[in-house]
């Protein structure tokens, strides 16, 4: 039944897709993969990409260089989008390319194990509400990601120059943007270095 309700807001509201960008090459982690290290039995991705669930998304996609990642988007239902380029811009292009034809799209990062599908219909809802806004997840006075830009930004977001993020296109149009809390501050955790997932072990998390 929930899910139900959840197909039915979606299809009355903007088409939503989901980028998860992960083609990193965590290289501040180590030399493995940081992606598919183990947090509470499965890998850190798999969290994420189960906080996205199909009833709100039009498409989900997985962008990395990672053939292992690619297999693990595939388990989870998503489409991998297998690439070799270098830059953080790549993979952002990559994406909206890939979905040019929703009202919006979510951008995720993969690190962010305890990302709550809760709160991510939180962010499609307000989304919907406001649809050329751009809706960030944030708690207390903390931005964060995911993230979800409108389709008048697309071609912004597949313009970025190498080294450019997804936040000089929120810088630019400031005025437009939405900020939505998420539940809980670990949300918007993310993973980077072994300490930090070190840090997760030590509390029992990881």
């Amino acid at each position: 039944m929930e899910e139900a309700v959840m197909l039915d807001r979606q299809s009355a509201g903007p088409r939503l897709a989901a980028v998860v960008m992960a083609s990193g090459d965590s290289r501040r982690f180590g030399q493995t993969d940081k992606l598919l290290m183990p947090v509470k039995g499965c890998p850190m991705l798999a969290h994420v990409l189960r906080a996205l669930p199909m009833p709100l998304f039009w498409r989900r996609v997985v962008v990395t260089r990672n053939e292992a990642v690619a297999d693990l988007a595939v388990q989870e239902g998503f489409e991998p989008l297998f690439h070799s380029l270098p830059d953080v811009s790549d993979t952002i292009r990559l994406g909206v390319t890939a979905v040019r034809q929703a009202d919006g799209c979510l951008f995720s990062v993969g690190d962010q194990p305890f990302l709550t599908a809760a709160t991510v219909e939180r962010l499609a809802r307000r989304f919907a509400d406001a649809p050329d806004a751009i809706v960030r997840v944030c708690y207390g006075e903390r931005d964060g990601n995911p993230v979800v830009f409108p389709k008048a930004l697309f071609d912004e977001l597949a313009s970025l120059q190498p080294g450019q993020t997804g936040s000089a296109v929120i810088r630019r149009h400031a005025g437009c943007l939405v900020r939505c809390q998420a539940e809980h501050a670990r949300e918007l955790w993310d993973v980077d270095t072994r300490e930090d997932y070190r840090a997760l072990e030590a509390r029992g998390e990881g």
